[in-house]
């Protein structure tokens, strides 16, 4: 089966182009990218922040001796799952205002988090416990990475029992804060009736200086989507800390490591492009063989991700489980190629040389 699977992909190369499509089956597109998966993404991360506002504040309100730190990561995982989920949205009103990278830091070779973290807990400033002066400050202390170390770090006890609990527990909600008023303000500008980045991609042209010239204009944005969420966990999320062997692997290159939800971050990401697929481009893709290939591939790396029982890191360092990480990394490989050397082709997607540089 998997070896026919293998053989219907690689097919797929060589077959003629596909027709045009209809100048509406863009608008199509669009439309249910939107309303059947951009939307209530962003509509599930700005309730999940929202709930883990409330809890960071709920857990700093309770006396230091008595704080319970597993309802915190609770609603740490529930909000970094709804990131997950829409993360690969590179455009629109995540990108203004650096909220993207302010969200999560991430890669980061050179410890940035660890070092501006450090200096700002060190100086003790009650300036660094306003949201407003965080989320104007480095993009390295305010997000989900930075949230990660203090509540599953080395130093999670010292919330409870350290001389400058207080200053860190204000630290925690303050980056909580900060994450719930960007998923907020993000919702709303893609929300906004008429002037919404929603509303934006469902006229295109329109405006004295459009973003978008037309419905396929805006379809290709789509697409960058979806071929980055593969992209991105497929040659960041897995490949840097798988390296060449298990003497080389570095599981502290892992995107979620102090959480052990590298995986789980991986998994989260095929699950969104895949519904991003379905819900959106499918419908016109004309080519049923392709569209067959293409839910095969998604789902066989899907299964690949869901089969290994034990965290990403863990996996990379001993020899079955590095079998298990191999097969899902080559079934993202196949992925990858398989989005980007013949869906643009179906959907008369424009993707030029440079079109995903920046994503």
């Amino acid at each position: 089966m998997r070896i026919a699977g293998i053989a219907l992909i690689l097919s797929l190369f060589l077959q003629a182009p596909a027709q045009a499509l209809e100048p509406e089956a863009y608008a199509v597109i669009n439309r249910n990218a939107i309303e059947r998966h951009v939307l209530p993404r962003y509509d599930a991360l700005a309730d999940a922040t929202s709930r883990l506002e409330t809890m960071a504040r709920t857990f700093c309100a309770t006396p230091a001796a008595e704080r319970k730190i597993d309802a915190l990561r609770q609603a740490y995982h529930d909000a970094a799952d709804a990131w997950q989920d829409i993360q690969h949205i590179r455009f629109g009103p995540i990108d203004l205002f650096f909220r993207s990278q302010r969200f999560a830091f991430w890669p980061d070779p050179r410890n940035t988090i660890g070092k501006q973290m450090a200096e700002l807990i060190a100086k003790h400033a009650s300036s660094s416990l306003d949201a407003d002066t965080l989320g104007h400050g480095s993009v390295a202390v305010q997000g989900l990475p930075a949230l990660e170390r203090m509540v599953f770090g080395d130093d999670v006890k010292k919330l409870q029992d350290a001389p400058d609990a207080a200053f860190r527990c204000g630290y925690v909600v303050a980056i909580s804060e900060n994450l719930a008023r960007m998923a907020r303000e993000a919702r709303q500008e893609w929300r906004a009736p008429n002037t919404g980045f929603a509303a934006m991609m469902l006229n295109p042209g329109q405006g004295a200086n459009p973003r978008y010239r037309d419905a396929q204009d805006a379809t290709l944005d789509l697409f960058k989507s979806l071929y980055t969420a593969i992209e991105f966990a497929a040659d960041h999320k897995l490949a840097r800390p798988l390296g060449a062997s298990v003497d080389d692997a570095r599981p502290r290159l892992a995107e979620s490591w102090r959480s052990e939800r590298s995986l789980r971050n991986i998994r989260q990401n095929l699950a969104a492009a895949t519904d991003l697929y379905v819900a959106a481009f499918a419908p016109q893709v004309v080519d049923k063989a392709l569209d067959a290939a293409l839910r095969d591939s998604l789902a066989r790396a899907a299964v690949s991700a869901s089969a290994l029982q034990m965290p990403l890191e863990r996996a990379i360092q001993e020899i079955e489980g590095r079998k298990h990480i191999e097969k899902l990394a080559a079934d993202m490989l196949a992925l990858k190629g398989l989005l980007m050397q013949r869906l643009p082709e179906a959907l008369q997607i424009p993707v030029g040389f440079n079109a995903l540089d920046g994503d």
